[in-house]
């Protein structure tokens, strides 16, 4: 399976305020966290998706833009088939666990394996390009995320910690998150 590695870095970071791929956590862009965690993974070809380049990461602009994360995913698997999806904005993720999710999608006929903690993350996780044909269907309905199309028969889930699925879309968010590293390098 030949893997890309695709970081979303669109939307409107309205609760921020401003872009949050860039936004620095630790001295680092977010962008870079979750680059760092697929790197480790394994995951050697990585794009931006969506909205501009980032920390000189090469960027796959949006076919529809502003048209939501499902036209971004679809986008995503027409250019390079097989895709591990994460938001710019999950910088705690660890490739410990995108290796594990990878590894599941190698042994899995399932077309889709994501992310879970308390909640299913559609926007984690690894797409074949088998599930294509499923979300563009979905799309053409009117879906706009992989949330509203995924059956729970199509997909496997791997389990993660709340702190690796953290969102950081406030400014406390971004405070707590730097608080959970600086205790974890103590």
């Amino acid at each position: 399976m030949t893997l890309t590695g695709a970081i979303f870095c669109g939307g409107q970071s309205s609760r921020m305020g401003r872009d949050k791929a860039s936004l620095e956590l630790s001295g680092r862009p977010m962008v870079l966290w979750v680059e760092t965690a697929m790197r480790a993974a394994g995951i050697e070809r990585i794009y931006t998706v969506g909205g501009q380049t980032h920390s000189g990461l090469p960027s796959l602009s949006d076919s529809q833009p502003h048209a939501g994360p499902l036209s971004a995913l679809i986008d995503a698997i027409e250019a390079f088939g097989d895709v591990f999806v994460c938001p710019c904005d999950v910088p705690l993720i660890s490739g410990t666990l995108i290796g594990r999710i990878v590894a599941a999608g190698r042994r899995t006929e399932k077309t889709v394996v994501l992310a879970q903690s308390q909640y299913l993350q559609p926007l984690i996780g690894l797409y074949k390009e088998a599930s294509g044909p499923m979300l563009k269907a979905g799309y053409e309905q009117g879906a706009r995320g992989p949330k509203h199309v995924l059956r729970e028969h199509e997909f496997e889930t791997m389990e993660a910690t709340d702190d690796e699925l953290q969102n950081i879309n406030t400014p406390q968010e971004l405070h707590r998150a730097a608080e959970k590293l600086n205790s974890l390098r103590s």
